[in-house]
């Protein structure tokens, strides 16, 4: 049967209070910041919960506090649990001594550099940003997030990378990452030909025009993010299948080199990316006709020469996303 119990974060002058539990035989948190709660008792409701949990582990009494969701634990390690996300925003009385581990007030813009659950750093990400979600699904095998779902929708999750691009060790969702500018690795997927001119040709994609970046611009022939967990070249054979509807059998992409790519975008919550981008090339004549483009991603494809496709990028007459050291790179492999 499925623990039920609850996760409380007490706000105080832009604080939460946290726990770093490190006093707790035996406990599945070990070395980890989180919140403060418990399990619930027989007959308690998840509020009665809350304010004894609150009480027990740090002395203060809540008098205001917040519901911000559920969130459902399963693990193929530890026991399975919904733990009653709240926000304790009004609270009396003194903090003391809690005999499962070190309470701190951390800055809310700190918290996320604390050794956290990964998936605490999703919920911890509505709840500073005054967000509201009714049910999150958690699955874990040991330590590793491995799949996440907010409200029926899966959550994409990227492994996070040190900018030197070795990894950090842990997984984080895709608007985490660019929340905060993590690290990431993504593919570059270029499809070449040659006319019967013998000029050497690049498939260029023309973005959706619902993307929220760089709507209805050309683009790469196909590309995107490499899931948490998922092999580099496996990703390019599927965002090839993806966007462009092209079956790739993974020997056929040449990978020519790795590229640094960043941007930021301070609007609304703020956007920055930081990249680790694997190139690779498709040598194949493509028939246009052929392709099954996805719409969501793709508006249109087409042909252009690589020189006449430098020029126009020089000369500021394309509406485009490309770079022009991927494009110089791509001409030394032809």
């Amino acid at each position: 049967m499925m623990k039920d119990a609850t996760l409380c974060y007490i706000e105080r002058d832009g604080k939460y209070l946290m726990l770093l539990r490190n006093r707790k035989r035996n406990d599945p948190n070990e070395g980890k910041w989180i919140g403060v709660g418990g399990k619930a008792e027989p007959g308690e409701t998840p509020e009665e919960c809350a304010k004894r949990e609150i009480s027990e582990e740090t002395g203060l009494k809540a008098t205001r506090l917040l519901p911000c969701g559920n969130v459902y634990f399963y693990s193929d390690v530890w026991e399975e649990e919904i733990m009653r996300l709240f926000l304790v925003t009004a609270f009396e009385g003194e903090l003391t001594e809690c005999d499962e581990g070190e309470l701190h007030w951390i800055d809310k813009d700190k918290i996320f550099d604390l050794h956290l659950w990964d998936g605490d750093r999703i919920f911890l990400k509505y709840l500073v940003t005054g967000r509201r979600f009714d049910e999150m699904i958690l699955t874990y095998r040991g330590e590793r997030l491995c799949s996440c779902t907010v409200d029926g929708k899966e959550v994409e999750l990227f492994d996070v990378f040190n900018e030197d691009g070795s990894p950090a060790g842990y997984v984080a969702s895709r608007d985490y990452v660019h929340w905060k500018g993590l690290w990431h690795t993504t593919n570059h997927i270029w499809i070449v030909r040659t006319d019967e001119s013998g000029q050497t040709e690049l498939l260029l994609q023309r973005r959706a025009a619902c993307k929220r970046l760089y709507p209805s611009c050309l683009d790469i022939s196909a590309a995107g993010h490499i899931s948490a967990g998922e092999d580099a070249l496996n990703g390019a054979v599927r965002e090839i299948e993806e966007e462009l509807g092209i079956h790739v059998e993974p020997e056929e992409l040449e990978n020519i080199g790795t590229l640094i790519m960043t941007y930021d975008d301070d609007d609304d919550e703020g956007y920055h990316d930081r990249e680790h981008c694997r190139i690779y090339l498709l040598r194949r004549q493509v028939d246009l006709s052929e392709m099954t483009l996805q719409k969501s991603e793709v508006e249109s494809v087409m042909w252009m020469e690589i020189d006449a496709l430098s020029q126009a990028m020089k000369a500021g007459t394309l509406k485009h996303c490309l770079f022009e050291e991927e494009i110089e790179l791509l001409r030394r492999h032809l």
